[in-house]
């Protein structure tokens, strides 16, 4: 009987399975038995990556497996806080990625287990139990199709192994044929629009004179489709906040519908008759707290959860449905429209679609401090245009979003908190290594991340950290330093020559840039019901 050493005996067994099943990378933290699951997936080609704390591999892995696009396991030990990762999985849930999430339960039959369980599915996640490790070839394989078909997180519970049970006991094989056969997931069919709703759908877009199409984080999947139908009911597109990067290159794109829009855009928005949302909540961001769009305007949600559709603005016409299958079917039945394109509306937008046409009187206070807007026009300017722009909901997030371009949808992440927002763009600059990634902070949500430029530096990821720091008090320069990532202050433009420098390098490292910013809250102004009627007004 071969006797495994109990933390090292899951690794040991489920290295070849996963390998088998195609993951390339496996997120963990460093509290998971690390040695032991690096020595065993590095015998399979299989990379290891460690975080600092739970959240962060959570982040980091759902980062990697949305950007990369393939397909990326996290790991969860015994002593890790699900927690803590919760918002990894559940933005996984959300955005639609598939990932595969193994947790390490010390024992199977606890109430901590299925009250995790409980939460889990809440969240959005796939939760199926792994009997017996001798079982992870078939039940692995299986949890990673339900990932891919319903683009979910599918977490796979696996209870930690006695030494005199591993898999190669003598009576190991004994049950497996009645354990097998409970394996597979049951799972619901993706949700097909009903063809009346389809119809409905169609005929709205027949009788409307200017088309928008709004594309949130559900839409991420199906954006080819969605402008295939944009041409022929010769719609404009935008995209939400979660969305940005979408439709990028597109002369009908208007970029961020809601509070990042520009005057002109929200113009066109606002003179919409018909506006369709899709895979989108239609929350406050977008519609500018209700008031971005015409109180006339016929309003259509489309989302593959029914409980979304009408939950934060109203609406006239809901469709239940997949996205891209929605959109394609009424792609087969929609005559082609005229609709809301035209040559005035072209040249419109292609000289007011972005905040860099948009003219701006510099704040200049004499203090050492460098007015946001220009600190990131410059940036935009430096960095090479292949990058991945990774942001969070913060007190900063209007400059980056408006003035740091990105290539297409693959090239932003969201993260799902501030403190999360460098794990995100750790995880960015791994999956695509061909790009530069790029994270930026405020000084709360560095603060609270400074755990993982550790890892960034342990990694050597070619990571680009910018904190946008209102009230400087911290030293960010030496907490950098001291975790191993290079850094420099910046209060002027030329101080941006460390960051020329850097990009001059073959294999750079992390690099952080505590930029001491003017305090002035320029697209603030547009973020409360009181202020936003006014830069909405109809075109």
């Amino acid at each position: 009987m071969t006797c495994l050493h109990r933390p090292a005996a899951a690794a040991a067994v489920m290295a070849a399975p996963l390998a088998a099943i195609g993951v390339r990378t496996v997120v963990g933290t460093l509290t998971c038995d690390a040695c032991a699951w690096t020595d065993a997936l590095t015998a399979h080609q299989v990379r290891h990556v460690t975080a600092q704390h739970a959240g962060g591999a959570a982040a980091l892995a759902t980062a990697a497996a949305r950007i990369g696009g393939q397909l990326t396991a996290l790991l969860l030990g015994p002593d890790d806080a699900l927690a803590d990762a919760l918002a990894g999985i559940y933005d996984a849930a959300r955005t639609q990625t598939p990932m595969l999430v193994l947790q390490l339960q010390p024992s199977p039959d606890t109430t901590m287990a299925w009250a995790e369980a409980e939460l889990l599915e809440a969240a959005g996640a796939l939760v199926r139990d792994l009997p017996h490790l001798r079982h992870a070839p078939a039940l692995l394989p299986e949890a990673v199709r339900a990932a891919r078909e319903h683009r979910r997180p599918v977490v796979v519970t696996v209870s930690a192994p006695h030494p005199a049970n591993t898999p190669a006991d003598d009576g190991a094989d004994q049950d497996a044929d009645q354990s097998l056969e409970h394996l597979p997931l049951d799972l619901q069919a993706v949700p097909v629009a009903d063809p009346a709703a389809v119809e409905d759908l169609a005929g709205l877009l027949t009788q409307a004179r200017r088309p928008l199409f709004i594309a949130g984080r559900g839409a991420r999947a199906s954006g080819a489709m969605l402008e295939t139908l944009a041409d022929q009911a010769a719609a404009l597109l935008a995209t939400t906040l979660a969305a940005h990067g979408m439709s990028e290159g597109n002369p009908w794109h208007i970029g961020i519908a809601g509070v990042l829009s520009t005057p002109g855009m929200a113009d066109l928005i606002a003179a919409a008759d018909a506006v369709i949302g899709w895979g989108c909540s239609l929350n406050d961001w977008t519609t500018c707290h209700g008031t971005l769009l015409a109180p006339d305007a016929r309003v259509a949600q489309v989302d593959i959860d029914p409980a979304a559709l009408g939950a934060h603005h109203r609406i006239d016409l809901g469709v239940a449905g997949d996205v891209g299958r929605t959109a394609a079917a009424v792609r087969r039945i929609l005559p082609p429209q005229s609709g809301y394109r035209s040559e005035s509306v072209r040249r419109r937008i292609a000289e007011q679609r972005s905040w860099h046409d948009i003219g701006y009187q510099p704040m200049l206070d004499g203090q050492g401090r460098i007015d946001p807007r220009t600190l990131s026009l410059l940036l935009d300017t430096l960095l090479p245009a292949e990058r991945t722009l990774t942001v969070a909901c913060d007190s900063i997030v209007g400059y980056p979003i408006s003035y740091l371009r990105v290539p297409d949808a693959a090239g932003f992440v969201l993260a799902p908190a501030p403190h999360l927002a460098l794990a995100g763009g750790i995880g960015a600059a791994l999956a695509r290594a061909d790009r530069l990634a790029v994270t930026t902070l405020d000084a709360r949500g560095a603060l609270t991340a400074a755990a993982e430029l550790e890892t960034a530096a342990r990694l050597h990821a070619r990571l680009l950290i910018v904190v946008y720091d209102e009230q400087p008090g911290i030293d960010f320069e030496q907490i950098a330093t001291a975790h191993g990532c290079a850094a420099g202050v910046v209060r002027y433009a030329e101080d941006l020559s460390l960051l020329s420098q850097w990009l001059a390098q073959p294999a750079p490292g992390p690099l952080l840039l505590h930029a001491h910013t003017h305090p002035q809250a320029w697209w603030r102004q547009h973020n409360t019901p009181a202020s936003t009627t006014a830069p909405w007004s109809a075109a």
